[in-house]
């Protein structure tokens, strides 16, 4: 088996830079997504690893929502509120 890259912070950094764009425009529409769906949706640019560490990354800085198993970016979780707000 070979070894376990071992991952330097700026390693990490530009993984995160690189799928960062790609799953906020996938996000953009609003439409809730799992990480399953965002990475099979991303499959044919990054790998399944870097989506994931991504999207760990954006929701522990809190740059996507996690709500039930799905994410979806801040903007757009109020927006949901504040349309449920105006329903009323």
């Amino acid at each position: 088996m070979p070894p376990t890259k071992r991952w330097s912070s700026a390693d990490f950094d530009a993984v995160i830079a690189q799928v960062t764009p790609d799953v906020v425009a996938l996000l953009g529409d609003g439409v809730p997504r799992t990480m399953g769906t965002i990475i099979t949706a991303l499959a044919d640019r990054h790998l399944k690893d870097d989506v994931r560490r991504t999207l760990m990354r954006l929701a522990v800085t809190e740059q996507l929502v996690e709500k039930s198993g799905k994410y979806t970016l801040p903007a757009a979780e109020a927006g949901q509120g504040k349309a449920a707000t105006n329903e009323r």
